[in-house]
């Protein structure tokens, strides 16, 4: 039932626009479109990050500066929820922590850096004292799992920190699909992302997979590197580059998946595997930050970089029918008691409660 307009919280929420493609976006996008949030939240959203020119990141940034000073001039704002990352992201944000405390709201920060602590460590001790700073400045930081208690314990007071996973849309019933055709890359197509580490993999086994599996690399390829190296290992016939994907075009993709591999070597809490999971897709991932902590400890993971493992592993899986159907149920099962977006909806509006 909806709650009366004038018991609902006033929130402010600070993030990226959708031409900043990503996880980011997917989530502040959750908030935006969720019934049960907005039935609960009087929301108004800025966004300070863009896609595009150095300019036009410039004019977003300040032209959002001013929109959140106008409506914490204009409106009764109780919190200030504002989605984060490593670098940039820390010193734009940080503005709007001290804008919003000068106004007397409370902060929350959603922290969706994977590496924050390997770019945190790299800074000198006046930078680092900065970032405690505006780090400090927050009533409540929410981040991505346990794994981020432990490394941000050092910077943040541990009564500060509390789990949020990303939560996604689960269909009501597991629609995997184990006679599909695809293996499924999704994401930014970087090293980092373990993107060159899959096609090592596949060039590996290719001799050996069923010529009808295919696989599918959805992401940006700058300039088109991935695909001149999968040509190069002869993979020409083996490996489809989609590039940037809407969502209708994703929900056909999951539906021909087998499994998903994304063998990254950073990540915050990576919503292509939350996804994947539930819709029911096996997943290949990496021991890395909070990937154990997503798929579960029991569910097997490999070494980054490991190729002759990562090879073995997208081999078995594929040859092996009930493997996948195991993983499948198992997955979608924890997604759905996880990972949903009515239990990130449900677990922020607690942690605001709190506050």
């Amino acid at each position: 039932m909806e709650t009366d307009n004038i018991n609902k919280l006033n929130v402010l929420m600070v993030g990226v626009d959708s031409k900043r493609v990503g996880g980011m976006w997917t989530v502040a996008n959750t908030y935006i479109t969720n019934e049960k949030y907005n039935n609960f939240v009087n929301l108004s959203y800025v966004a300070t990050s863009t896609g595009g020119s150095v300019i036009n990141r410039l004019l977003k940034m300040l032209t959002g500066y001013l929109r959140i000073v106008a409506i914490l001039c204009c409106k009764h704002i109780d919190i200030v929820h504002i989605h984060m990352a490593e670098k940039g992201s820390v010193y734009r944000k940080g503005i709007v922590i001290k804008l919003a405390k000068l106004f007397h709201t409370k902060v929350v920060v959603q922290m969706h850096a994977g590496p924050i602590m390997d770019w945190y460590d790299k800074l000198d001790n006046r930078q680092k004292n900065i970032v405690k700073q505006i780090f400090n400045n927050c009533d409540k930081m929410m981040v991505l799992g346990e794994y981020w208690i432990r490394q941000l314990f050092s910077i943040l007071p541990k009564n500060k920190l509390v789990v949020l996973y990303n939560g996604t849309k689960c269909p009501s019933q597991n629609r995997y699909n184990v006679n599909g055709n695809y293996i499924l890359f999704l994401g930014m197509i970087t090293e980092k992302k373990g993107a060159y580490d899959l096609i090592e993999a596949i060039s590996l086994i290719n001799e050996k997979l069923p010529s009808i599996i295919k696989v599918a690399i959805a992401g940006v390829d700058f300039d088109h590197k991935a695909q001149i190296f999968a040509q190069s290992k002869g993979l020409k016939d083996r490996i489809i580059f989609l590039g940037w994907i809407n969502t209708e075009q994703k929900e056909t993709l999951f539906y021909n998946t087998i499994m998903c591999v994304l063998p990254s070597y950073f990540e915050g809490l990576s919503m292509t595997v939350i996804e994947s999971m539930a819709h029911g897709i096996p997943i290949l991932t990496t021991n890395i930050s909070t990937m154990p902590e997503v798929v579960g400890k029991d569910y097997k993971v490999i070494e980054p970089g490991n190729i002759n493992d990562l090879a073995q592993m997208i081999l078995e899986f594929a040859r092996n029918k009930e493997l996948r159907l195991k993983s499948s149920e198992y997955l979608f099962k924890r997604a759905t008691t996880l990972f949903s977006e009515e239990a990130m909806i449900e677990k922020t509006l607690n942690i605001y409660k709190t506050i």
